[in-house]
């Protein structure tokens, strides 16, 4: 990287080096010419008297014939050094205000800033390849909890939004390439501190880079990508991405499994949307026909995922450059009711508004209203500055790019044991999902969800990694209440309002551990309860004296001064 001071040295050399014959010319010729002093007799200026005169006139801050009256010889000199060093002095500052003003030069600076800030960071960060909606709203989830961000993206605009924004930790910015290596070397990629890079650019070549410099920089860095076809899907996972996420296929998918398997659809729902939201009744899909508006990317994949499940696909197309419509389609435009009423509107059981322009979304919405009140209406909302029009709106499903990404992305962060845990899942019928659903709910009650991971190790469950050194524990023995009056404990039955759903030991994967499975060191374990269990659970897996009371049934002191005081004591 280019050091600004070599920058300002380097734009600087002319006019540096003309100030300095032309003041060193000045300075000689007022040695060399002969004056006289105050008494009349001959004198000639030393070096510091002639660069002391020649500095305060070239600078224009004085002026006086020093230390006596010049000679109309020395007269005539200073008459042409005065000129020739003002404009010297000139052409160096201007020179100077043009390099400060040179946005190469500021691009510089700014780099050079943000390369220092990274190298002092001494905390867990992930790095975001850009900020559009989807990067502003997975920034701000991970600021809620706690992790830094180094985000970079290309437009300057979004840069200086992002310096704007509140966030409760704030991110690090930098406007530039991330398909770059070296920016993203100097992002931190390869920091020990990095937990992961997530890249969401809308641009499926720059994810894929991002992806190929990852690997080869630092292949065991977790890394995130967003693709939206699915050629670009399976490019990126070849290099060796964790986890891709294409928002067209999760939603197609997400339908599928509502018309399908009803059960699945709310699990996958739950994990991996906003948290602490409730698990909701998955929606009513009916088989029969279902239009859908603009045969685009978001078009193809729900053809995909809806084709061979029990529905009628009729395509609304404007676009009669297609030459791969399905049968059947319309060539016209969804926001008239001439075309709608051609797809068969009247005798639809269900409309799909997914074009790229949120206003014929919303215009599609409202006319199909009209001709078919009975319909099923999911709508696609493109930009995240139109929520407010969506919010007035009304439909049974919306379609959020933004949302869908950041969430998932963010539950991937939050628990990395999740996307095994729904590999696994997917692979049952309804039945068992809903079984699941139904145990999911009778533990969580009404209470907030959540869901967690932890893994047996000396970091993250200090004590009960102690406790296994000498004790031999089972799944039951961390779901047992222990009273907080801190945390407003209450546990029905002595027991948290919380279940394992996951449980993995070497290369080994334990679905819905049993309360009688044996706990052993390094097994990671994925959780799911209220809020208050979740608190407890942090509890029992930190501190020694909460595990000794929840295995042994004695009380604690409540406060932390009382359990200290009763430690010490013991």
């Amino acid at each position: 990287m280019t050091n600004p001071i070599y920058t300002i040295i380097r734009r600087l050399r002319s006019p540096l080096i003309v100030l300095i014959v032309v003041n060193a010319i000045s300075v000689l010729g007022f040695v060399l010419i002969p004056g006289v002093d105050d008494q009349g007799k001959p004198w000639s200026m030393t070096f510091f008297h002639a660069f002391y005169f020649v500095s305060y006139m070239g600078t224009t801050i004085g002026f006086g014939e020093i230390p006596y009256a010049f000679t109309n010889a020395q007269r005539y000199w200073a008459l042409v050094t005065m000129y020739a060093t003002v404009v010297a002095w000139l052409y160096g500052i201007g020179m100077l205000l043009s390099v400060f003003q040179d946005k190469i030069f500021l691009n510089q600076l700014k780099k050079n800033t943000f390369s220092r800030k990274i190298k002092n960071i001494r905390e867990p960060f992930f790095i975001i390849c850009g900020y559009g909606d989807t990067g502003v709203q997975l920034t701000r989830l991970l600021s809620e909890e706690g992790i830094l961000s180094i985000v970079i993206d290309t437009s300057e605009e979004s840069i200086h939004d992002l310096q704007s924004d509140d966030f409760k930790v704030s991110p690090i910015g930098l406007c530039d390439d991330a398909s770059q290596s070296e920016v993203l070397e100097m992002a931190g990629i390869c920091n020990p501190y990095c937990e992961g890079i997530i890249s969401i650019v809308n641009d499926d070549t720059v994810n894929l880079t991002v992806a190929i410099v990852t690997q080869l920089l630092n292949p065991k860095l977790r890394l995130i990508a967003r693709a939206e076809t699915p050629e670009a899907e399976a490019n990126i996972l070849s290099f060796g991405a964790n986890e891709v996420i294409n928002p067209f296929e999760i939603f197609a998918s997400r339908m599928a499994l509502a018309m399908q398997s009803p059960g699945l659809y709310s699990i996958y729902d739950w994990t991996t949307g906003a948290t602490g939201e409730k698990i909701k009744e998955p929606p009513t899909l009916l088989p029969g026909i279902w239009i859908i508006c603009e045969f685009g990317r978001f078009g193809r994949a729900l053809y995909e995922s809806l084709e061979n499940k029990n529905v009628t696909l009729r395509y609304i197309e404007d676009d009669r450059t297609h030459s791969d419509l399905p049968s059947g389609s319309v060539i016209g435009r969804a926001t008239e009711a001439p075309s709608l009423v051609k797809a068969g509107i009247v005798d639809a059981v269900g409309i799909i508004a997914g074009t790229r322009n949120d206003a014929n979304n919303l215009s599609i919405i409202l006319t199909a209203t009209e001709l078919n009140p009975h319909l099923f209406r999911v709508v696609r909302q493109n930009k995240d500055k139109n929520s407010h029009l969506f919010n007035s709106a009304s439909y049974e499903m919306l379609m959020q790019r933004g949302s869908i990404i950041s969430n998932t992305i963010f539950a991937f962060i939050r628990t990395p044991m999740l996307g095994d845990f729904l590999r696994i899942v997917s692979r049952f019928n309804d039945d068992k999902a809903n079984e699941l659903v139904s145990r999911i709910v009778g533990v969580i009650e009404d209470d907030e969800a959540q869901i967690w991971e932890f893994k047996v190790n000396a970091k993250e469950s200090p004590a009960l990694f102690k406790k296994l050194k000498s004790s031999h524990l089972l799944v039951s023995d961390i779901l047992k209440c222990h009273s907080d009056v801190n945390l407003g404990a209450y546990c029905s039955n002595k027991r948290l309002s919380a279940m394992p759903l996951f449980m993995k030991r070497n290369n080994g994967n334990v679905l819905l551990p049993e309360d009688d499975r044996d706990i052993l060191i390094d097994d990671r374990v994925l959780m799911c309860g209220s809020k208050n269990a979740y608190l407890q659970m942090q509890q029992i897996l930190n501190y020694e004296e909460v595990l000794e009371q929840v295995l042994t049934g004695k009380d604690m002191p409540s406060s932390s001064f009382g359990r200290w005081f009763k430690r010490i004591n013991n």
